[in-house]
């Protein structure tokens, strides 16, 4: 019997096929959906290549100009695309490079046959290597094997003495022996790094079936069992990340947990990307149940509708069909109102203002409290606490909110607090921390069935204690039911959740992910200090740090510019620009953020005076890549998406801000909007991910 082949695509293929000139693309798309059909097929002629890297590797002719190269072992019914390119180009490369099973690892490995020498930079030579230990001289030659390094390089590992030196080795090094050798040489232990690979007990080196199934692989490699999985790749080729996940980051997708499950990490690290491959493969595990049994939410309209468009590209018709992306709020209404409930939810900051002005002239005498400070105490401490009357808001807990309140005081403000709500029941409205807890009870009162059977929750820091109550009430109770992913540092709306007073309990189940695929570890660092002396929680009720967070990528250092002005900013944003085009990234590449909307509008009406085409997204404008010019945004707005560079303009340092923001306000909350400051500039820098500038009005 022969058995049906085995078709896989490479990242690297996507990659090259993303290079191909457009008007040779129709050719190699159609070329690859023929062979995805049948790659025996007649018209595809497999010709060995002259001084190939791998004799296992073969060219095919896509048309007169475009030549694939595909691994095509002699034994098995393995068929892989490897890459695409220009004749002559795509001969190179597979004289270059190698294809092999590594035998102690058991992934499919590409690498650079050149690599076995020593790197350039290295330019050690064996009396220098002597003299300079290297970074590696406390390895045996099999423990630099199991770190994933091919037998060949060992020399060019070995000659390797410096950071700079094991940098040049970067791009001929496979992925997994470059991280690895990266994180050993930063200070993780041997025994870690090893523990949290995954490798086979035996390894066959010419088993290529076997290895396809191997995770490790599966960071590169993807096996296509239909058409619509080809389409979703070639329609997006510079989004690979979307199907190929780090060995660490697929353990936390495919695995049936016990209950639930907390992810955190720093930027750039992959948590959403994680988040969303969890929700498809929940929607396969419950594809047979009616309606949508996975729920994905996030914290803002604007994510979930971020994350509706990548997980079109991800999922399949049908898993997309088993998945609800919806925005916390929009939920919460959405549930309310099957309940037949009334309130409308208040979202409109004017509105909130002018209420609270009214409610202010209950304010006795007796007590000089502003309107800054009783709209702080009832989001931090009334609504949070379910207080809904003056006995319970005398009871209440006012810890982190600095100066003490005795109870004559408490029960004089009292009616404030009160006359707000009553303003808002007048006018049908309720706040959205009432809406959850009116939703969690009207849950329980009801018993009622949702079918929700598992939720996955992206940006966990910034989602309040209530709508987490909510949560924990829609979704029964079992295995695989929460997926929580998060991270502290980025928190920029000062919810502050403990999951297990709450009801959920992630103990066994915590994972964190550590390496920072976005950013640069210059910006990396740079974004880190902005949070140096802040304490900052792991969304359970204890400390967090980013100890071992890092990021595998070098370039240059943030340059902080001083401006004094919207003026001095667009002149030195024109200047960045006409840098960066000289190194040939492009305006759509460019996102210019500013703290407030008032900065952001007078940078882009600057730009555009200048003849500088500018995208202003807003809340509701979703970042389309067909739209020229640079991005200008508010800072908030940005978050969870990423560019190439990112220009923070108009910024007055975090202090500032929060002594604006805070004004009237105690030294607890003071100190506490100071620190939201901070993880706002450290969520703004970590966008970047090749370079940051700051135009900084800090001494202004």
């Amino acid at each position: 019997m022969t058995l049906a082949p085995k078709i896989a695509m490479s990242d690297d293929f996507l990659k090259s096929f993303a290079a191909v000139p457009r008007d040779q693309q129709q050719a190699v798309l159609t070329f690859v959906a023929k062979f995805r059909q049948n790659p025996t097929a007649s018209g595809i002629n497999y010709e060995r290549i002259r001084d190939a890297g791998d004799p296992n590797m073969r060219s095919v002719r896509v048309n007169d100009n475009v030549r694939g190269i595909v691994l095509k072992p002699d034994v098995g019914n393995v068929y892989c695309l490897l890459w695409v390119d220009r004749h002559d180009d795509a001969y190179l490369w597979a004289r270059r490079h190698r294809v092999a099973i590594h035998p102690d690892v058991g992934s499919i490995q590409i690498y650079a046959v050149e690599a076995a020498s020593t790197p350039e930079a290295a330019a050690t030579t064996p009396a220098a290597a002597e003299e300079s230990a290297g970074l590696f001289a406390t390895l045996k030659d099999r423990e630099i094997r199991r770190l994933g390094v091919p037998d060949e390089m060992l020399p060019a590992v070995r000659a390797v003495t410096s950071d700079k030196n094991l940098e040049a080795l970067e791009p001929k090094l496979p992925d997994e022996a470059f991280e690895a050798l990266f994180l050993f040489a930063a200070g993780e232990t041997y025994e870690k790094i090893v523990a949290d690979q995954t490798a086979p007990e035996s390894v066959d080196p010419a088993d290529f079936v076997a290895a396809l199934d191997r995770d490790a692989t599966k960071r590169h490699f993807v096996v296509l069992t239909d058409d619509s999985d080809l389409e979703a790749l070639l329609a997006a080729p510079l989004e690979r990340w979307r199907v190929f996940l780090h060995p660490s980051q697929r353990k936390l997708v495919e695995r049936d947990w016990a209950g639930p499950v907390k992810v955190t990490g720093g930027a750039g690290t992959g948590k959403t990307v994680v988040a969303m491959h969890r929700a498809a493969r929940l929607a396969r595990q419950f594809a047979a149940l009616p309606g949508r049994p996975v729920v994905f939410t996030t914290f803002t309209k604007t994510l979930s509708d971020d994350i509706r468009q990548h997980l079109e590209l991800l999922c399949t018709p049908q898993e997309l069909e088993k998945i609800l992306v919806v925005n916390l709020d929009q939920w919460a209404s959405s549930l309310l109102r099957r309940f037949g409930y009334k309130p409308e939810l208040l979202y409109d900051e004017s509105v909130r203002r002018s209420y609270w002005r009214a409610a202010m002239s209950a304010m006795p005498a007796s007590a000089d409290l502003s309107q800054h400070f009783m709209r702080a105490e009832y989001e931090r401490v009334v609504l949070p606490q379910g207080c809904e009357t003056a006995e319970d808001y005398m009871r209440a807990s006012r810890v982190g909110r600095g100066g003490q309140l005795g109870r004559a005081t408490r029960k004089a403000i009292w009616p404030v607090f009160a006359e707000y709500r009553a303003q808002l029941h007048g006018a049908n409205l309720r706040e959205p921390e009432e809406a959850f807890r009116d939703a969690r009870r009207l849950l329980a009162d009801q018993a009622t069935e949702l079918g929700i059977r598992a939720m996955v929750v992206d940006e966990a820091q910034d989602i309040s204690p209530a709508a987490f109550e909510l949560i924990r009430g829609a979704v029964p109770a079992g295995a695989n039911d929460l997926f929580i992913v998060g991270d502290a540092h980025q928190r920029i709306y000062r919810h502050k959740v403990v999951l297990s007073r709450v009801g959920i309990e992630v103990r066994g189940r915590s994972r964190s992910l550590k390496v920072n695929y976005r950013t640069t570890d210059e910006i990396r660092r740079w974004a880190c200090a902005q949070l140096e002396g802040c304490s900052i929680d792991d969304l359970d009720g204890n400390l967090d740090s980013l100890r071992g967070y890092r990021s595998l990528t070098h370039g240059d250092r943030p340059d902080v510019i001083e401006s004094t002005s919207h003026q001095d900013d667009v002149k030195h944003i024109k200047a960045i620009l006409k840098q960066l085009a000289d190194d040939t990234i492009e305006p759509r590449q460019v996102c210019i953020a500013a703290r407030t909307n008032d900065d952001v509008d007078a940078i882009a009406n600057g730009l555009r005076k200048e003849g500088v085409p500018a995208l202003r997204l807003e809340r509701s404008t979703p970042d389309d890549p067909a739209v020229p010019g640079v991005r200008v945004a508010t800072m908030h707005r940005i978050k969870g998406l990423e560019f190439g560079v990112v220009i923070i303009s108009a910024y007055r340092g975090a202090a500032k801000y929060a002594e604006a923001f805070a004004r009237d306000e105690d030294a607890g909350v003071s100190g506490e909007t100071e620190t939201a400051e901070r993880s706002l500039l450290h969520v703004a820098a970590t966008r970047a991910k090749r370079h940051l500038f700051v135009l900084s009005r800090a001494q202004t």
